[in-house]
């Protein structure tokens, strides 16, 4: 059997390194997870931005939508009654539903000022705001009480001390056009998402975060689950190891008792499926106390040793050889009938050391009884043996037995 115990034995993994790389996997995945929530709630602020800078754009684009058609109500006006394709209450009618639209437009103003956009969005609200109001107020149409209202631009005067109409109406439209494309570009601004570390903006870098985490979360995982099957393989090697060990005389090298009590039962489970016979011989040194005496306790070992690696030489390879107790030895023989059990035994004679002799005693199995009855009557063939004047070997068969108690 040679040496049972390797020269390397396995080691488990140290469970600290387990518990780290499982606490590493751990945190690597609650990472992944809070840079997801993160990036997540980024999204919905940056939707609700891009919602806010969309109101905002169509506030622009209805602002100078506005501002062209005020401007075109005072072209019309000023070419005057005569020359006019409208009357003059067609033109208040269409500066009553112009001021209806402006009124709208006032109100979802009001409504994205107080949605907090950005502080330029803010102010180019503001500015267009009072810029479309400063253009309101250039319209004049006989009778009308909204225009006596509305705020003047602040116009300088020309040579006769007196704001042309004309001139201040094209600079409160051109002042309304660029606050109106002041507002988009803001809202432009407003809906970008800007970079905050190397070019990456925050929504990138979440990204990042969730699928570096998530591969080191992967990483540490893989390297836990090969820590386990390595442990587990080892685990597996060191019972293995262990319990031939519990199976192992460890004097001799060869099978103990244990080792006997697990296997003969497998022999007879497969002779009975095969049909094939099964002997067992027990054989016990003689006067092995004497020689023990003589020699010493050091000498007697040397002698089981001897005997134990001499005779297990000889045996094939599917037969047993078992140190049964003290000087006490059990062969397990498959597919062997008991002459061919004697025959093996007469050879394993001249293999001791010193002229030590032994005797034998042989059952063969009758595929009926139990271990425990053939081992009987392999032992009470051996005591016949030994009564008989020792070595020698004596075949036990089913006719008058001899009633001895088995020896453990």
């Amino acid at each position: 059997m040679g040496n049972l115990i390797p020269d390397n034995p396995p080691r488990l993994p140290g469970i600290r390194l387990m518990v780290v790389v499982g606490l590493g996997a751990m945190l690597m995945v609650a990472a992944a997870v809070a840079a997801a929530v993160l990036g997540l709630q980024h999204d919905q602020v940056l939707r609700q931005r891009n919602e806010d800078a969309l109101a905002i754009t169509h506030l622009a684009f209805d602002a100078e939508s506005l501002a062209s058609r005020l401007r075109a109500l005072q072209e019309l006006g000023e070419q005057g009654a005569a020359r006019a394709p409208m009357a003059a209450a067609q033109l208040h009618e269409v500066l009553r539903a112009i001021d209806i639209d402006a009124a709208e437009w006032d109100r979802r103003l009001a409504d994205a000022a107080g949605r907090a956009p950005p502080a330029d969005a803010q102010n180019a609200l503001t500015t267009l705001r009072a810029a479309v109001q400063a253009l309101r107020g250039t319209v004049v149409l006989p009778g009308d009480p909204v225009a006596a209202q509305a705020p003047a631009p602040e116009m300088p005067a020309d040579a006769q001390g007196a704001v042309p109409v004309r001139q201040a109406s094209d600079r409160a439209y051109l002042a309304a056009v660029e606050a109106a494309q002041a507002t988009l570009l803001a809202a432009v601004r407003a809906s970008i998402d800007l970079p905050v570390f190397r070019g990456y903006n925050y929504g990138q870098l979440c990204s990042a975060a969730v699928a570096g985490a998530s591969a080191a979360a992967l990483l540490l995982g893989l390297l836990l689950g090969a820590l386990i099957n390595r442990a587990r393989r080892e685990s597996r090697a060191t019972i293995g190891i262990m319990g031939q060990l519990l199976r192992t005389d460890p004097l001799t090298g060869i099978a103990n008792r244990r080792g006997l009590d697990e296997n003969l039962p497998v022999e007879m489970s497969r002779a009975k499926r095969s049909g094939k016979i099964l002997t067992v011989a027990m054989l016990d040194l003689d006067y092995f106390k004497r020689y023990n005496s003589r020699r010493g306790h050091a000498g007697g070992d040397s002698l089981l040793r001897s005997a134990a690696q001499s005779w297990r030489r000889q045996l094939r390879p599917t037969d047993t050889l078992v140190r049964y107790g003290g000087e006490e030895f059990t062969l397990v023989l498959p597919s062997c009938d008991a002459e061919q059990a004697c025959q093996l035994i007469d050879r394993l004679r001249p293999l001791l050391p010193d002229g030590q002799t032994f005797s034998a005693g042989v059952a063969t199995w009758d595929t009926r009884e139990s271990a425990e009855l053939l081992m009987q009557r392999a032992d009470q063939a051996l005591l016949l043996a030994k009564k008989q004047g020792r070595n020698r070997t004596i075949v036990a068969g089913h006719e008058d037995q001899i009633p001895l108690a088995l020896n453990s």
